[in-house]
């Protein structure tokens, strides 16, 4: 049972419109790169994002991606250091308000996953957090990296096997997913780059799932599935580089998922004796507003439906991984369920590969 989500976001808010004349001074290069710009900022739906690097905020001396001598491009080395210090920061205090807000005492976490593809280093996160908390030596441990956007979703797999193997009947999942994207700008002038910069954010989130009698609210998890599409590893992927990690977006990645996806999704659906119409709410990854918007005509799914969803990229943005847990703590939050309504969930990554997780109310 998922009894809880929570999030945490970097201290510098930016909004789009700002981001957008920031970019446009370390890519515009050429007059068509500025209309590129406008162009993906205006289609991305999103009015502002959070991030980890005050580069977007006015006034702000110290700067990630520039000096008294101009722009610059640290190497991946000190993007590293950045992130290590961050993703501490944020699973740390959206891991402490978890805990804190269902009274969970930290020896009843039997099973950790901490998720990310912005970063590493080693021992991870899961030390950290076992250090931090003083979770039982004995926690077992999964860690999933460099599996995009879909990860927080393959992570749902593990909770599944996790909840039937745990020791107590009080013993508890914690699934923490943190992204900073922020820390690998590219300002190489191409579409890719254009398209990435333009809609990834920073964020962090962190969800329970708790099996016992007291667990009587909360979404069960009833089932995952995963889809790889043939002949698609060019669509999505990225590289570490000298300096950061360098994405590739293919732009034809919408017309993928009207014309694929949203097939695969509803032979999946069929598969566990559902349609559609029998889902009662939605959870898709906020990939861009392209995306949401190609879920929504291939599903055939209501504006209402589609606000959670849209909520979360409007106000974040694109958060990879740790999206898909921003968007089910605001169906949770803000969104009237009745019991035994089915909850589906979605996100894609890189292979081109399509994550679906199936929920059931309990009210």
């Amino acid at each position: 049972m998922l009894i809880d989500i929570t999030t945490a976001s970097p201290p510098y808010k930016v909004d789009q419109s700002l981001a957008t004349e920031e970019l446009k001074k370390r890519m515009a290069v050429t007059p068509v790169t500025g209309r590129m710009i406008d162009m993906a900022s205006h289609h991305s739906g999103i009015a502002q994002r959070y991030f980890v690097i005050p580069d977007g905020e006015s006034g702000t001396e110290k700067k990630f991606y520039s000096n008294s001598a101009g722009y610059i491009s640290p190497d991946t080395k000190t993007r590293m250091s950045e992130y290590e210090h961050w993703s501490k920061e944020l699973t740390g205090n959206a891991v402490a308000e978890i805990l804190s807000n269902n009274n969970v005492s930290a020896n009843d976490v039997e099973r950790l996953i901490t998720i990310s593809c912005t970063g590493f280093f080693a021992p991870g996160l899961d030390y950290y957090l076992i250090d931090r908390f003083k979770f039982p030596a004995s926690v077992k441990r999964t860690n999933i990296g460099f599996m995009g956007c879909a990860a927080s979703l393959i992570g749902f797999n593990t909770v599944l096997e996790s909840m039937s193997q745990l020791r107590t009947s009080n013993g508890k999942t914690l699934l923490v997913s943190v992204e900073l994207c922020s820390l690998h700008l590219q300002t190489e002038p191409s579409r890719d780059n254009i398209l990435a910069n333009m809609i990834f954010a920073d964020g962090c989130g962190a969800a329970l799932f708790d099996n016992s009698p007291s667990a009587s609210k909360g979404l069960e998890l009833l089932s995952t599935s995963s889809h790889l599409f043939k002949n698609s590893a060019e669509y999505m992927g990225w590289k570490i580089g000298n300096f950061g990690f360098e994405m590739m977006l293919s732009s034809d990645l919408p017309k993928i998922i009207l014309n694929d996806a949203a097939p695969a999704l509803k032979n999946i659906l069929a598969k566990h004796n559902l349609s559609t119409e029998q889902i009662s709410h939605w959870v898709l990854h906020p990939g861009g507003r392209a995306i949401l918007d190609s879920l929504q005509n291939g599903l055939n799914i209501s504006d209402e439906k589609m606000i959670p969803s849209r909520t979360v990229l409007k106000n974040y943005g694109n958060l990879s991984s740790a999206s898909i847990l921003f968007v089910l703590k605001e169906l949770m939050k803000n969104t009237v369920m009745k019991n035994d309504e089915l909850v589906c969930a979605v996100a894609f990554g890189p292979g081109l590969t399509m994550e679906v997780a199936i929920l059931k109310v309990w009210a």
